[in-house]
């Protein structure tokens, strides 16, 4: 364990001020993450989650197409009818969730205290919350200074890719938070046993939030004590959560080894990946962290205050997150840097440790004697400077009016199901998943039919009296009139998205 750093112990008064301090700055973020919040089922990701949440709420896993038996159509054109978030599962002509049950689990139990129209929204930032009082926790159990874990605290709140994430509907901040919380528990196992049980659980549910959060097992051994009773702890703790999944995979794909991410994982990893991840990561964590940071990070495995063991945990922290996401496929925007949010805090705390470290060896070499101010003034200034760019970046990427921007999703579903008659069709891809959340209407995928299918496709469905409509963004409009070609004609537009109708 790294040795605590010398400070000055507080009177019990100003403890009591130093948490009154620290709990209205958290009742600020937090308040900042309600209003910024986004309340929508947008894109693949954020309907996906809340769609599989509402199902899982009624106790389902997989639920048949219904068009498939409504037309009388075989069960191999049931991925016709299938929106964004699903995937079809091991039964015929049925569908199940695209992504992992954690964070679905998490929206349907809060859903079933405070109701669906907010409540399943709050999961990112009741976890941003739960992770900020963690990661300060483990600041704390790794050595560090108050105030040293409060700066870390802060340059994690206002990390761009956090506070990003943690307004939408997504599980990158949740599956953050049970990864800070099993490397805590397992750094309090080091002074008991019991804490271990805690760790295996938190990681367990880790893995059940984003399969991938395994990649934070190194540094989860490393934290836990070198002793056989505690790592058994935690592995008979975590053992209930893998069942869990088995189980779930089985159910809806036929094995406990499946996924609702099937073929594209494996599709997605590839070895050609590697140098331009490597640019990719290697440019935007300097833009959005600034380079002290990850130098830090680097330089903290020559740190010889810290123990080796403790070295290697945060080492092995970050680095298994970006050695498995430089194989991953390559995307080249700042948001691609959410993949490895589990293990940035090690960054961070890599940072404030070799501040420290720093600062004390030349203390020690009376290279400070008598600059305490100036040395308070440097970090302090350190701070800000990085704040100021993390806020910069908030501001430059509109995350504080991203969530206006989504609500296009709900309100176009909404449109689109009042200007529709009975009998109607609804051809769509990027808003399909927020039709099934939003509307009853039966939907098609225009990306899934191929274009020499459509004509025979369209008589046999035009039979059973349904009539063609889409719902379109404008970057599909071209790809669309390629597949379903035809007299279309555009009857509406909700903002930019255009309501047509097939003549």
């Amino acid at each position: 364990m790294i040795e605590p750093t010398p400070e000055k112990r507080l009177s019990n008064g100003g403890l009591v001020l130093w948490r009154i301090g620290a709990a209205l700055l958290l009742g600020l973020y937090a308040t900042l993450l309600v209003r910024a919040n986004s309340y929508v089922a947008g894109g693949a990701d954020s309907s996906g989650y809340l769609n599989a949440a509402r199902l899982l709420s009624r106790g389902r896993v997989v639920e048949p197409v219904e068009l498939v038996t409504r037309l009388d159509l075989t069960s191999r054109e049931a991925r016709l009818f299938i929106p964004l978030g699903f995937v079809p599962a091991a039964g015929p002509a049925t569908m199940a969730p695209y992504y992992p049950p954690g964070l679905p689990l998490h929206m349907a139990s809060i859903a079933a205290l405070g109701g669906w129209t907010h409540a399943p929204f709050l999961v990112g930032p009741l976890a941003a919350l739960a992770a900020l009082v963690l990661f300060f926790s483990m600041g704390r159990e790794l050595g560090l200074s108050r105030t040293l874990s409060a700066a870390g605290t802060l340059l994690l709140a206002l990390c761009p890719i956090f506070f990003g994430m943690a307004i939408q509907p997504m599980s990158d901040v949740p599956a953050t938070a049970w990864v800070l919380a099993a490397l805590l528990f397992g750094l309090r196992a080091r002074r008991d046993d019991r804490w271990a049980i805690l760790c295996g659980a938190a990681f367990g549910m880790a893995v059940l939030v984003r399969p991938t959060d395994l990649l934070a097992a190194p540094a989860a051994a490393l934290a836990l004590p070198a002793r056989r009773g505690a790592i058994a702890k935690s592995f008979l703790a975590a053992l209930p959560f893998a069942i869990l999944l088995a189980a779930y995979n089985t159910t809806a794909f036929g094995s406990a080894a499946a996924t609702g991410y099937g073929s594209a994982l494996a599709w997605s990893l590839s070895a050609r990946n590697v140098l331009p991840e490597i640019r990719n990561y290697g440019y935007w964590i300097p833009v959005l962290l600034t380079p002290l940071l990850p130098l830090c990070w680097i330089a903290v495995v020559v740190d010889r205050r810290v123990p080796r063991r403790d070295r290697a945990l945060l080492f092995l922290w970050f680095g298994s997150f970006f050695a498995f996401y430089c194989f991953y496929q390559v995307y080249e925007d700042w948001w691609s840097t959410r993949f490895l949010l589990p293990g940035i805090p090690a960054m961070i705390l890599a940072t404030a440790i070799l501040a420290r470290d720093v600062s004390l060896a030349l203390e020690n070499r009376n290279l400070l004697r008598g600059l305490v101010r100036r040395r308070t003034v440097i970090g302090i200034a350190l701070l800000v400077a990085i704040l100021a760019i993390e806020v910069n970046h908030i501001r430059r990427f509109d995350l504080l009016g991203m969530a206006r921007g989504e609500t296009v999703y709900r309100d176009a579903s909404r449109w689109a199901a009042s200007s529709l008659p009975s009998g109607s069709l609804l051809v769509a891809m990027q808003m399909s998943g927020a039709l099934k959340y939003y509307t009853g209407l039966p939907i098609v995928r225009w990306d899934s039919i191929d274009p020499g299918r459509f004509q025979a496709l369209r008589q046999s469905l035009e039979a059973h009296g349904l009539h063609w409509y889409a719902l379109l963004w404008p970057f599909e409009e071209t790809d669309f009139r390629k597949r379903l070609p035809g007299p279309w004609t555009r009857i509406g537009v909700w903002r930019d998205i255009g309501l047509w109708r097939l003549d």
